[in-house]
């Protein structure tokens, strides 16, 4: 999440190696302010994101923002929590100077994209992150590519709904931030369509990319046949790019159409397929998103306690993985299924919950209307 790493389970905030501990209601005022800086919010607006049912007053507002900068005020250089007249508070994020030392070489500039290179391929969004965050600190700017998609892995949604990236840079992320966290199907397919229309503004990776993407969507859909027909040009795409990433990206797409068909067998034998792969090349964000699907292989077998335990343990691999979208889409992908299939009310009431959190925490309601305005603006 930018130049701060964060610690939830002990509320402390890093940067350069030094560590700052808060109560968790500072905690998670500072975050909801860093997430959503240089944007200024009420205190009615913060009183309803950090204490949601509880009955705190504005003055409870305001003495945590004391406390926060009597904290945060070595780190001053960096950030500002300033007064807004009028309206509120607002966290000021600092431009930082990047220096660039003439003992760099480019190998050195070399070595850092082979880091970048490796982490992204293995799923190590928080090495990624480290790596992001301090690139003032180790004398390096990362290429626009990595700049632009840590943002989306950090969960810095809000940056692509602005009028910042051009179109043609971001509809890519906007296609998969409508994607990821709307429910509706048919909604879905409409997006779809509209990101196809327009996909020769988008780099040729993307454009790949989409050709895979497009069949879960349309099974999501149960546009069956229109699914099953995508497997062709997305099985051309993987054979010639030739990448385990995208082989596996391939399988989890295909063992999900055939879960959604209900042919659980087929699905298995994708699944084992990928596990191969994942043993000689153990990429986490793969791992959790095949554990979730195995698990709802399960529910179709009526193996209830097996199938909870392994949608529960996928879901916490992506989490630990530091991929938002990911983490997004899982939980997206398995509230989908129970509500579709009915195997077990119980865990989707409690991934109801999982997802009400997730949605507040990232307004998925503000980025859908964005990104419809966006499109109606296109169109």
């Amino acid at each position: 999440m930018g130049l701060i790493t964060w610690s939830d389970d002990s509320y402390q905030i890093h940067y350069a190696g030094e560590t700052i501990v808060l109560l968790p209601k500072e905690y998670a005022l500072f975050q909801y302010l860093y997430t959503w800086k240089n944007r200024a919010f009420s205190r009615s607006d913060l009183l309803d994101r950090v204490w949601p049912l509880e009955e705190p007053t504005d003055r409870t507002v305001d003495d945590h923002i004391y406390r926060l900068r009597k904290k945060l005020q070595k780190w001053s250089h960096l950030l500002t929590i300033d007064t807004v007249r009028g309206v509120g508070y607002r966290l000021t994020l600092k431009e930082q100077p990047s220096p660039s030392p003439s003992v760099l070489t480019s190998d050195f500039s070399e070595n850092i994209q082979r880091m970048l290179t490796t982490y992204h391929g293995m799923g190590m969004g928080a090495a990624l992150q480290t790596l992001y965050a301090n690139q003032q600190v180790l004398g390096f700017q990362m290429d626009s590519f990595y700049a632009t998609y840590l943002r989306f892995v950090g969960g810095d949604f809000g940056w692509f709904v602005e009028d910042k990236p051009p179109l043609s840079d971001k509809l890519f992320y906007l296609f998969h931030l409508y994607r990821m966290t709307e429910i509706d199907s048919q909604k879905t397919l409409e997006i779809l369509q509209w990101a196809l229309k327009n996909a020769k503004s988008m780099p040729k990776n993307y454009q790949d990319e989409m050709q895979i993407t497009a069949i879960c969507v349309y099974a999501q859909a149960k546009e069956w046949e229109r699914a099953k027909k995508q497997l062709l040009p997305a099985r051309e795409v993987v054979e010639r790019v030739n990448s385990p990433g995208f082989q596996l990206f391939f399988q989890a797409e295909e063992a999900l159409l055939y879960l959604l068909m209900g042919e659980v067998e087929e699905a298995e034998k994708v699944i084992q397929r990928s596990e191969e792969i994942l043993q000689e090349l153990p990429m986490q964000r793969e791992l959790g998103s095949f554990t979730i699907t195995r698990g709802l292989c399960l529910y179709h077998r009526q193996e209830l306690a097996k199938a909870r335990r392994l949608v529960d343990e996928g879901l916490e691999v992506l989490r630990s993985t530091k991929f938002v979208p990911h983490l997004i889409y899982g939980a997206k992908m398995i509230l989908s299924f129970l509500k579709d299939f009915g195997y077990d009310r119980e865990w989707e009431r409690k991934y109801q919950k999982i997802w009400t959190e997730l949605s507040e925490e990232y307004k998925f309601d503000y980025l859908q209307k964005k990104i419809r305005a966006i499109i109606s603006s296109t169109i």
